[in-house]
């Protein structure tokens, strides 16, 4: 019988050391995730392992050698844009879960062979939009689904924050 994973004993890899994966490593600490790996340039990777206390480093971008680590159940993948598709694709193949930035491809054909590989995979893979659990979200989406608002034909929305004040 398969162990059954919570937050608590997930086991998470980053790829990529730049602006956005320390955002990652640090919601993922304060949700309970252990953040086991981080993969990226040698050198950012080694500072970025010694700032978080992350025990595992693949240093050159080696992600295939972070995928086959027994330590790792999910992928964030926070590294440049390009190659997100051929990142992702590899994790659903080694069998990990995947947490991918956007945009997921280049353009619609990258995008949809990864969709299609996402779909076929009995692996989670979820696009990180920050703001998809935030309270106002999940009551637009409830009214929405119920119909309370009737038939949808147009949405423009504005994104504040109040912490910029």
């Amino acid at each position: 019988m398969a162990t059954v994973k919570t937050l608590s004993n997930l086991r998470a890899g980053i790829i990529g050391t730049g602006f956005i994966g320390p955002i990652h490593i640090e919601a993922l600490k304060r949700l309970g995730v252990q953040v086991t790996a981080i993969c990226g340039s040698t050198k950012n990777a080694k500072a970025t392992a010694e700032k978080w206390g992350i025990p595992e480093v693949y240093g050159d971008y080696d992600y295939n050698a972070m995928y086959r680590s027994p330590n790792v159940d999910v992928v964030h993948i926070t590294s440049p844009n390009k190659v997100h598709v051929e990142q992702s694709l590899a994790a659903l193949k080694a069998g990990k879960h995947v947490v991918c930035e956007k945009p997921l491809g280049m353009d619609t054909k990258e995008t949809a062979r990864l969709v299609r590989a996402a779909t076929k995979s009995d692996r989670v893979f979820a696009v990180n939009y920050m703001c998809r659990f935030f309270p106002g979200v999940l009551q637009m989406r409830e009214l929405v689904h119920s119909g309370a608002l009737g038939k949808i034909i147009h949405v423009q929305g504005h994104f504040f924050q109040d912490w910029l004040l």
